[in-house]
């Protein structure tokens, strides 16, 4: 969001009251909107693998598992029809149509329709087809039928493998689009994977050798023009191996002409490091590294299991060391020697070195060697192989993935929340000081380069312990504030909560413990997801900069409150999709010294541990703090003050509902006396957690409007700032009861479907009030698909407590809510009495594009923004004409949404409105002191000396029942331009405002729209508008079921910032920017006020007396002009 650091000239606060007066004294079901779960990229549509599966049911798999001999029931070949039916039977792992399969045997002893050879002319049971229902069945028939008997020719099997892969295309084909059925499209996207299980030796099968010149030990090149000069590890002296196979399987493209689309690599290989050392002058270029395949043309990866020790052990050459690890082998041992050439691969003479044909052919095959001597890895073998087949051929981002960042500004610095999907979602915050030309350059010591994350990942497992990192435990006799840590009762956790982690582990893992976590993306020896780093991604949530007590707020001992806290640790607080909020010391170079794990994520969090994971939001709304007197008791003023600084965090599209934190003290001891809060500690855990009222995806899901939960959301909004002092939040207030507030927009996807206001009082019982606009039921109505968005709250008379608030919602209603009242008077149910939606009900304005059955409502996302209407106008004719304020209060807002998984490619027209709010207000005396309340209005008839007060009233529907002008954009709409009415008779002036209330500009570029709050630039009633249109793909991904090599690729956001005087929707007064590019602004530019603008956080900052500058994330800075200084003086009326 655009951010002002203007000097406020006239350092004290307009009475709104005064300006508008005029001449009188006045989801877990299925959930209505499908929210986003990532931010934009570049999506790989999900193209299910071939899988090629040849097992040996030679003779010796009779014997028992750890030798020969007659056989048993342990006997090999029971172990291994025992690992295939529960690994293929397991639909977590292979869901249907996950991949496609094909199978075959040495000898087919069982008899099974076609198993002797997967090269069969036509379609057998065997062939290659989506593994599903009856292809799943045949499976388990051929595995129940296989008898063990023969010798081991193994050759063969990688033979007919490769032949079946080089078939020509047709409808029979392993690359059909539907084996069997349709040909075309045969996909060169699709990836191949053969795996080979033996438990011996092979025997001699010299014959069924690869064609000359083709195995490891010769010259050649690669498809991609690169060289294969006989490398090592790959290369040997001896040729008719399975290594040969496995290299010309990989090496030479299976098909060369027919194929549509494009083999890419996969993401592991993007995301590899260049080289990687082994050992001592053991280093390989990453395209070199048998860990990763980076074959850009049809290959077969080639995947071995040798089971038994004949097959994992080579007494013929004892000088080459199997690795430490063996399911699968790692690339210790002697696989640096192999490297370097200190080792090579002995040639496969006799029986008593053929086992290490099977890891040769692994690495040849750019797969993995899988050495299984257990009964119980056979199936570990076959589950991790599988799954990592399912990790390379995942849908997701790509490595073309938009990292992405944005931008908090404070007076002192300048903090940027960055992401990169190619790097495990990992996150950082970077800091920079601000110059005086407004631009900013990294911070020194003690910050790093880094940032935040560089403290997280330099703590060791031990350090990791002392994190302070709270949650909510939700057991019943706790229900409080916990530290997140493992506990054997539910003096921490609930039971329900640690199910859900699913154990000690997962939580260790979620609180940074690397002990069980993978060391690379294709390591599978540990459980748990492999991460970059332990800060995850920050996408949506802005960092919220807090310091020293700021707000100016005149009431007993806040003075003494901002002396006392004056130098306390300055914070920086985000919400990350690593499950946490995070608080990070700014003085200590970005140290974390708070996090919490909201009770609404818990549904979720095991997902981050998995290695498949893909990625979703969890605390990815945006925090916001506030001071607050949290004894505050407006009915015993004898109270002593505890003012606190509370923060307000939601999870945005990762869940619904809300916490509360005290953040008052990072890191001092109380003293009880100046220094009550608590410190950041987790002994401290159940007075720093105020409340949770976060929400799991299985509560509050049925519509119910007694419940206050049904009426939770998601709470996607970015905090209102304060108009004068941007680190404060608005929506944290004193209300006109004298209490203390957050109020809230209640979001998206409640139970209930329909927008409230929230207000959760922060003081006393902390009760939660809601003002909902409708009783429709659920689904219906002003209830369907609704939630209310970010408000504006109204301070009118300037005496510190909001009086009103506007809010949009999804339907594109404008609504008023009425808070002059000094008792809310609410049931039981927290429904107020006397706060209540204005205009009896009706919304101010309702936002649609175009007219009858075509019209289009618009969704309104942003926070309105208002300024009490100084215009002048004429009215009456003749002799009666004469010239009375306007009066009133112009609220302008935008529309537009950009949530859900539909949003970023909508075209549809989205539109700046500024509309009139004719009401008036009177003071009264109420038992808490003057307040203000709604004028109802009157009309004087004529009567000398007395002025009409019009009764307020809603607009209606649409810019033609509303009587709004329109505007439109001059010169180019994605370029430079400027504004103007859109004919003469509907410009905005003295003698046209008695027939309008307002206007309206439709943004011009399709897609555009608002979704980031508004400011006045430099004091004045110009808006600073920054319209967007979002990063979205470039097409469409289709049919979901339709396979394809296309990529959904992502179009950049495309950003425009126009400036518009809120009262009629003109061009600025004075030139603001150098619109003719001649270098300097003067009236030359006065016909702009639009431009394109970098995509991505813009601040408007004070570079001079008469010079601002709107800076963009990348630290380029655009040259503006200021207001001249007479251009801030207010026109104040007394009140009367």
């Amino acid at each position: 969001m655009p951010h002002h650091h203007m000097p406020n000239r006239l350092r004290c606060r307009k009475s709104l009251l005064a300006l508008a007066a005029g001449a009188a004294l006045l989801p877990s079901g299925a959930w209505a909107l499908d929210l986003a779960q990532s931010p934009p990229a570049s999506v790989k549509p999900y193209v299910a693998p071939n899988v090629i599966i040849s097992v040996d049911d030679s003779g010796s798999m009779g014997w028992p598992v750890g030798g020969s001999g007659p056989r048993r029931n342990d006997a090999r070949m029971n172990v291994l029809k025992d690992a295939l039916r529960s690994t293929f039977s397991d639909q977590s792992l292979l869901p249907d149509r996950q991949i496609r399969l094909a199978w075959q045997a040495m000898w087919n002893n069982g008899g099974s329709r076609g198993a002797g050879n997967v090269n069969q002319p036509g379609m057998a049971e065997n062939s290659m087809r989506p593994l599903e229902s009856t292809h799943r069945t045949n499976f388990r028939d051929f595995v129940n039928r296989l008898r063990p008997s023969g010798g081991t020719p193994s050759h063969p099997m990688f033979k007919q493998a490769d032949a079946y892969m080089r078939r020509g295309l047709d409808k029979n084909s392993p690359w059909a689009s539907k084996p069997g059925e349709q040909g075309a499209p045969y996909l060169a996207c699709r990836r191949n994977y053969h795996i080979f299980m033996s438990d011996g030796r092979w025997a001699t099968y010299y014959d069924q050798v690869p064609p000359s010149g083709e195995g490891d030990s010769f010259t050649q090149t690669l498809p991609d023009g690169k060289t294969y000069n006989k490398q090592r590890p790959y290369a040997d002296n001896a040729n008719g191996t399975l290594a040969d196979w496995a290299f010309y399987s990989w090496a030479k493209p299976l098909q060369t002409s027919g194929l549509t689309g494009q083999v890419k690599t996969t993401d592991e290989y993007n995301a590899a490091p260049a080289t990687e050392s082994f050992g001592p002058g053991a280093t390989l270029d990453k395209y070199w590294n048998p860990k990763y395949n980076p074959a850009t043309w049809a290959n077969m990866v080639t995947y071995t299991i040798g089971f038994s020790d004949q097959a994992v052990t080579w007494p013929g050459d004892p000088t080459i060391i199997a690795p430490t690890q063996k399911v699968p082998f790692d690339y210790t041992g002697s696989f640096p020697d192999l490297v370097t050439g200190a080792r090579q691969w002995p040639a496969m003479s006799g029986e008593s070195v053929r086992a290490l044909d099977l890891w040769h052919a692994a690495l040849n095959g750019r797969g993995r060697f899988y050495a299984v001597e257990q009964a119980e890895d056979l199936e570990k073998a076959f589950r991790e192989i599988l799954g990592k087949i399912n990790s390379e051929n995942k849908p997701g981002t790509s490595s073309a993935a938009t990292s992405g960042s944005s931008v908090s500004r404070s007076d002192v610095g300048q903090y940027v929340a960055e992401y990169d999907p190619t790097k495990g979602w990992s996150g950082t915050i970077k800091a920079y000081k601000v110059k005086a030309d407004g631009t900013a350059e990294a911070e020194g010591t003690p910050w790093d380069a880094a940032g935040t994350a560089k403290k997280l990942d330099d703590l060791s497992n031990a350090a990791i312990a002392s994190r302070v990192v709270l949650s909510w435990g939700d057991a019943t006799a706790v229900n409080r504030g916990v530290p997140f840590k493992w506990a054997s009762d539910e003096s921490r956790l609930s039971t329900a909560q640690k199910t859900a982690l699913g154990g000690q582990d997962q939580l260790n893992y979620l609180r940074g413990d690397k002990s069980k976590q993978r060391a690379s993306v294709d390591d599978t020896t540990q459980p748990f997801r492999w991460r970059a780093s332990r800060q995850g991604d920050i996408v949506n949530s802005q960092v919220w900069y807090t310091g020293r007590p700021v707000s100016n707020h005149a009431l007993p001992g806040y003075s003494a409150f901002t002396r006392i806290n004056r130098n306390r640790t300055p914070m920086l607080y985000v919400g990350g999709n690593d499950g946490m909020l995070h608080g990070f010391s700014v003085k200590d170079g970005g140290t974390e010294l708070l996090a919490y794990v909201p009770r609404g994520v818990y549904g979720n969090l095991k997902k981050l541990t998995e290695p498949n994971y893909s990625h979703r939001y969890f605390v990815d709304g945006s925090p916001m703090t506030g001071d607050v007197n949290i004894a505050n008791n407006p009915s015993d003023t004898t109270i002593a003050p505890d003012w606190r600084t509370l923060l307000v965090g939601t999870l945005g599209a990762g869940g619904r509902g809300y916490f509360v934190l005290d953040v008052t003290n990072p890191d001092k001891d109380p003293d009880g006396t100046n220094i009550k809060a608590p410190k950041f500690a987790e002994g401290n855990a159940a007075q720093l957690v105020v409340m949770d009222r976060t929400l799991l995806g299985n509560e509050a899901t049925a519509p119910n409007p007694d419940d206050a939960n049904a009426d939770l959301g998601h709470v996607t909004a970015a905090p209102v700032r304060d108009e004068d002092i941007g680190q404060r939040a608005a929506q944290i207030t004193r209300l006109n009861d004298d209490r203390w507030a957050v109020v809230m927009g209640n979001g998206y996807n409640s139970a209930n479907q329909r927008p409230v206001l929230l207000i959760q009082y922060l003081d006393g019982a902390k009760e939660l009030l809601r003002i909902p606009v409708t009783t429709d039921a659920a689904g219906t109505g002003e209830a369907q698909d609704n939630g209310l968005a970010a408000p504006q709250l109204v301070d009118l008379n300037g005496d510190g407590r909001a009086d009103v608030v506007y809010a949009g919602d999804n339907r594109g209603n404008l609504w008023k809510f009425d808070l002059t009242a000094i008792t809310p008077n609410a049931n039981p149910l927290g429904i107020p009495v006397n706060w209540k939606v204005a205009f009896d009900g009706k919304p101010l304005f309702t936002a649609e594009h175009g007219s009858g059955p075509s019209a289009k409502r618009q969704p309104i996302s942003a926070p309105p923004i208002v300024r009490a209407n100084d215009r002048m106008q004429q009215v009456g004719t003749g002799a009666s004409l004469k010239t009375v304020p306007v009066g009133g209060m112009m609220v302008a807002f935008g529309t537009g949404r950009n949530v859900t998984t539909a949003d970023p490619g909508s075209t549809d027209v989205q539109t700046l409105y500024s509309v009139l709010d004719n009401t008036r207000y009177k003071v009264i005396d109420t038992a808490l002191g003057k307040r203000l309340q709604v004028h109802p209005g009157h009309s004087c008839g004529g009567t000398t000396g007395c002025t009409d007060v019009p009764a307020p009233a809603p607009l209606g529907t649409g810019v033609g029942a509303a009587k709004l002008a329109k505007q439109k954009v001059t010169g180019s709409a994605s370029g430079k331009g400027g504004l103007a009415a859109d004919t003469p008779s509907q410009e905005l002036k003295l003698e046209t405002w008695k027939d309008f209330n307002g206007w309206y500009l439709d943004f011009p570029v399709a897609g555009e729209r608002l979704l980031k709050p508004m400011s006045f630039y430099d004091g004045s009633n110009v808006l600073a508008v920054y319209s967007q249109v979002p990063q979205r793909p470039s097409g469409s991904a289709g049919d979901a079921t339709v396979e394809s090599c296309d990529e959904v690729t992502v179009n950049g956001e495309q950003q425009f910032r126009t400036f518009v005087n809120i009262m009629d929707g003109k061009n600025p007064r004075v030139p603001l920017m150098d619109g003719n590019a001649d270098g300097v602004i003067n009236h030359l530019d006065a016909p702009f006020s639009r431009t394109n603008t970098t995509a991505g956080t813009h601040n408007i900052v004070t570079t001079g007396p008469h010079s601002a500058g709107d800076v963009d994330d990348k630290n380029k800075i655009e040259k503006l002009a200021r207001f001249p200084e007479q251009a801030l003086r207010p026109v104040w009326r007394q009140l009367q």
